[in-house]
């Protein structure tokens, strides 16, 4: 008995996918859409059972689907044992309830399964308070009719992880959940940002792009150190930093979250900790899948994010990966047409290692076009100082000055390292004057 109970609390769960293909959306478009929430699913754990789709002018006020194709799906649901429903667009309260009541299913608009990959997925303590908090500002909107909806479902997508036990709470039990929240996440965000205060003397690049893009392995390319990597939605959500070598310097690398279309604003704004990442670094690689048939839209979804993050100006070089899994000619013809609009674009194969020397190659012209050249004149009592500018930045010239005692130093230098060199100076300087007056 204690067996039986066991299997089938860990029974797969069935579901259908169901999508509204509307007027004006072409057949390969919409296709794409479908397969994505297909992988989506897929990544949450779930067994898909069939794909139901419906065109209409426009969807349904009552039920998003028509009533005819509603019963439909009540009819395919119960011979194949189907518990969820999980649709390809954000349903209203009042639209789940409705289609809940008729199908007798679980039903799950598309944020829904995108936070519950992320309640699955989160590993770190940061991670999960994010996800949770996500899941409870979520909720908070879609609270007015929905009690009797969520009274006779229990678990499943949408209610996984640490949000599910607040289904059965009021707005005011919400609203003091999410302060506090909050609160733990700026504690651990103040810790996370005195952190990156210490790393600030290192140049930073930050890995960006539509998820399964390939970051993650091109990370632990350049890094050389272990990463998770699956062909799935959303395989890592913890951003991760690592030093590496160039040829002139040491930079920090991180890889970041993957984005998606119509990512949930709520989860842009919970992972803000997280992204700041990107926020503080000098260059963006934007990794895109060149392989993807609508990898412009990929492009863009991914820089409507960097939008809301409030990124303007940020150096930006985009990395087109998977050239392996590309060729013949109409790969030429695209590959010519990227290269005109990103004329300092890269194409590479992070698996194979193809086009990773040129990566480098354009990193180092980075880095180079934007050091300072700076002379320094460098009391000869800071030799320590002197022997780490030989260790991290360019000396093109050197001369002791045996009348000041100093030595006369032209270097080309990073702009992080610079500020700090110049106090430690002018510092030195200024004690030397205090006990001189003493």
């Amino acid at each position: 008995m204690k067996r039986s109970i066991i299997i089938e609390k860990f029974k797969q769960e069935r579901a259908f996918l169901v999508g509204v293909q509307i007027a004006q959306e072409t057949d390969s478009h919409f296709q794409e859409y479908m397969q994505e929430l297909h992988q989506l699913a897929n990544t949450a754990g779930v067994k898909v059972m069939d794909t139901i789709v419906q065109r209409l002018d426009k969807p349904k006020t009552a039920t998003y689907v028509g009533s005819g194709k509603l019963q439909q799906i009540k009819n395919k649901a119960r011979p194949k044992k189907v518990n969820t429903l999980i649709f390809n667009n954000n349903l209203s309260p009042s639209q789940q309830r409705n289609i809940s009541d008729v199908s007798g299913c679980n039903v799950v608009d598309r944020t829904e399964l995108i936070l519950d990959i992320f309640a699955k997925h989160a590993r770190t303590k940061q991670a999960k308070l994010q996800v949770e908090l996500a899941q409870l500002e979520y909720s908070y909107t879609k609270l007015k009719n929905r009690w009797k909806h969520l009274s006779r479902i229990q678990g499943g997508i949408g209610f996984r992880g640490p949000g599910e036990t607040q289904i059965e709470v009021d707005r005011r039990e919400i609203q003091k959940k999410t302060t506090l929240l909050k609160k733990k996440l700026e504690n651990i965000e103040n810790i996370t940002a005195n952190k990156r205060k210490q790393r600030q003397k290192l140049t930073s690049i930050s890995l960006v792009g539509y998820t399964n893009a390939g970051k993650s392995t091109l990370f632990k390319k350049l890094t050389q150190q272990k990463r998770y990597v699956a062909d799935k939605l959303f395989a890592t959500l913890d951003s991760k930093t690592r030093a590496i070598s160039t040829s002139s310097e040491k930079v920090l690398l991180t890889d970041t979250i993957g984005f998606i279309r119509n990512l949930p604003h709520r989860l842009v704004s919970s992972f803000h900790a997280t992204l700041l990442d990107v926020l503080d670094a000098d260059l963006l690689l934007h990794v895109v899948d060149v392989s993807h048939p609508y990898l412009a839209e990929m492009i863009e979804a991914v820089e409507k994010v960097l939008q809301e993050l409030q990124i303007g100006d940020k150096n930006i070089l985009m990395v087109f990966n998977k050239c392996d899994l590309v060729g013949g000619k109409h790969f030429k013809f695209q590959k010519k047409e990227l290269k005109t609009k990103y004329p300092d674009s890269v194409f590479i194969s992070a698996r194979s290692g193809q086009g990773l020397e040129q990566l480098q190659q354009k990193i180092d012209y980075f880095l180079e076009k934007h050091k300072l050249f700076r002379e320094l004149d460098i009391p000869i009592q800071m030799q320590s100082l002197i022997n780490f500018l030989h260790e991290h930045a360019e000396v093109i010239s050197e001369k002791y000055d045996s009348e000041a005692n100093s030595m006369k130093m032209k270097v080309k230098i990073s702009r992080q390292l610079f500020p700090n060199i110049k106090n430690q100076i002018e510092n030195f300087r200024l004690m030397k004057y205090i006990n001189k007056e003493e």
